[in-house]
Order: structure tokens, then sequence, then C-alpha cells
């Protein structure tokens, strides 16, 4: 007896679920709102783990972090500018005595880290930053001069690191 009421029971259970008001129609859908506007654009949002700022710009990109040994780190981002969809590539290196942060945009437009001031890229717990950047734009390496753009920043979170440079670094 027992064994007939749990499978009595189950059985409920497993029509209850089946919805219906016990009239033998179906039930209907539920009834939702759907909005009345249409994105117009379907770009994929994609995984970022940091971001360079560029005076009042600021750009999410996803980086492949480096470390070839030594205390030694570098990192390559990649992303698209938020205005144009323009493709975005950063650079930071963080080498002893040579440090470097550099971004491209649509392969032209090229910016830097002043020569003038210090520029320091911090490692730390599995992070890369650096701050008080001041950027400038087309920047001659042997003389230092270019145009100033403004200060920004670079911060980048690395889960894990490959140990070695990529090919042609």
């Amino acid at each position: 007896m027992r064994w007939v009421s749990s499978t009595v029971l189950a059985v409920l259970l497993v029509c209850a679920g089946c919805g219906g008001d016990g009239s033998g129609q179906r039930p209907s859908a539920p009834t939702t709102s759907v909005p009345s506007t249409t994105p117009t654009s379907l770009v994929p949002e994609v995984a970022t783990n940091g971001w360079i700022q560029v005076g009042d710009l600021t750009l999410d990109l996803e980086f492949t972090c480096y470390s070839p040994g030594a205390g030694d780190v570098a990192a390559i981002g990649v992303g698209r500018h938020p205005d144009g969809g323009q493709p975005v590539e950063a650079l930071i290196q963080g080498f002893l005595g040579q440090p470097y942060v550099g971004l491209t945009i649509d392969g032209s437009v090229r910016y830097e880290a002043s020569l003038d001031g210090p520029l320091e890229v911090f490692v730390h717990d599995g992070t890369i930053s650096a701050g008080a950047i001041e950027w400038m734009r087309g920047l001659d390496l042997d003389s230092g001069v270019g145009e100033r753009i403004g200060y920004g920043a670079v911060f980048v979170s690395c889960g894990e690191y490959v140990h070695d440079l990529p090919e042609g670094y």
C-alpha cells in the first residue's frame, strides 16, 4: 500500500508540473511585455581584464600577460574604440630599466608615455599597473618631442602569465 501511495504521489507531482486547471484544456502562455526598441548594434560583449586611460578616453581591453623571467612582465591588450569601433592595441612593458606604455588606434594613431617624466610600471599580486602617465601623440623617440594629450593610467589583472614573449617581440 505504501508503494502505491508513493507512486500516486509521484504521478500527481508530475501532472501538476504539466500545468492546466483540470478542465482538459491547455493553459495559455504567460503574457510578457516585449521592449518596443531593438538594439542598433549586436556587438557581443568581450571579457576584458584591464583598461587604459588617455586623457578623457578610457578603453576596456582584453590583455594577454607575459612573464619571460627575472621579474620582467609585459601585457598586450586588444579591443575596439568605443566611438568608431576601430581596432585598438596596447603594449605595457615592465622590464627593469625599460618601462614602456603605448597605444595604437586603427593601426596609425599612436599614444606613448612622455619621455620627460618618470614612468613606473608596477607588478603586484597578479596585476600590472602604471599611473600618472603623461601621454604624447606622435612622439619622436630621439628628441622626445610630440603633442601632449593629457594624463592617464593603465591597469591589467593577470589571471595567468605566458612564460615567454610573443613571437617577433
